[in-house]
């Protein structure tokens, strides 16, 4: 989602704030929303009675745009839509969901007319429950209410949540892809992946760069990163970096607020160096995932220089996820 920032210090404690995850068991489902996969912090999905996946208040409806709040004293989750035009309202143990149509608000409030929110009760097979200390709150019944589509792969044990929202066309969103300086590197040598950026908006600077990538741990390791432009390394950046995140991801974060040495066309905006520990094949891959309290695993940030920042991730970000390959059997 686009979001703007006061200044940049607020993505520098993002990229300080890296943290693993837990990750769940083999019969935790995997849950997706539009193409990114979900991660979540402590608390994984659970699946309870006939079939009712219960998540975590947070993570999966903020992916979507949603905000949630939660009062601990009344025990009541409330998350409202992206568009402001549905809040969905459960309370702890409570089986019946309350779903109240804001959207004739704002032209009640024009003509001067007091509103009352239509409400609609909905009986839940499973009412949302404290969990290791979690609120969990059942999945699909929320995600229906917020006018979103719900597919389940029993076979890969797989919750695809479909918002309508994901651009019918990546051509002209702000994008990343990955390249790397070698296919074929020895043992103790290294290799540099390269994420460049496109459509970068006009009359902008890059200011910030936040990737994550999966790779082989037991046949590569992390070395360092560092912001580029185009071949150059931009010298005083701010950044964190976290080779254990999310299963064995790397997560790097780096910031910059010069202007004049930032990248402002589409190029190369980051290098990420990598050691061969014996030589062998290592695959590697950009994450377009969300971090249930981190937020998307990547992200473009550009600064129109008024201090004011633009976060580009989700559906406002295209991310190439193809797999680069090195010391694969094709490598020459």
């Amino acid at each position: 989602m686009k979001k703007k920032f006061l200044s940049s210090i607020l993505a520098a404690a993002m990229a300080l704030s890296c943290t693993a995850a837990v990750m769940a068991d083999d019969k935790t489902p995997s849950v997706y929303v539009d193409s990114s996969e979900i991660f979540f912090a402590d608390q994984a999905p659970v699946i309870l009675g006939e079939g009712t996946t219960l998540v975590p208040a947070r993570g999966v409806f903020e992916a979507m745009g949603a905000s949630v709040t939660w009062d601990g004293e009344a025990r009541l989750v409330e998350v409202k839509s992206a568009d402001n035009n549905t809040i969905v309202k459960l309370v702890i143990d409570d089986s019946t969901m309350r779903v109240y149509d804001m959207s004739g608000m704002f032209a009640s409030l024009m003509m001067g007319q007091d509103f009352q929110a239509p409400e609609t009760p909905v009986t839940l097979s499973v009412a949302p429950q404290i969990i290791n200390d979690r609120t969990m709150i059942p999945l699909r019944a929320i995600s229906e209410a917020l006018q979103s589509e719900v597919k389940w792969d029993g076979e890969q044990y797989r919750i695809d949540i479909l918002t309508g929202d994901a651009p019918t066309s990546v051509d002209t969103l702000p994008a990343y892809s990955m390249t790397a300086s070698s296919a074929q590197v020895a043992a103790g040598e290294t290799v540099d992946l390269y994420i460049v950026a496109k459509n970068i908006p006009a009359d902008t600077f890059v200011s910030g760069v936040t990737a994550t990538i999966d790779y082989d741990k037991e046949s590569f390791e992390f070395v360092e990163s560092a912001l580029m432009n185009g071949e150059t390394v931009i010298e005083g950046t701010i950044g964190s970096s976290n080779a254990d995140f999310t299963g064995g991801s790397l997560k790097t974060a780096h910031i910059t607020i010069n202007a004049e040495t930032a990248v402002k066309a589409d190029g190369t905006v980051m290098k990420v160096t990598f050691k061969s520990i014996d030589g062998s094949e290592g695959k590697f891959a950009l994450s377009n995932g969300y971090h249930s309290t981190l937020g998307f695993n990547t992200s473009l940030q550009v600064d129109d220089g008024s201090n004011k920042s633009v976060l580009f991730s989700g559906n406002d970000f295209f991310v190439d996820t193809t797999e680069v390959v090195v010391n694969g059997a094709d490598a020459e």
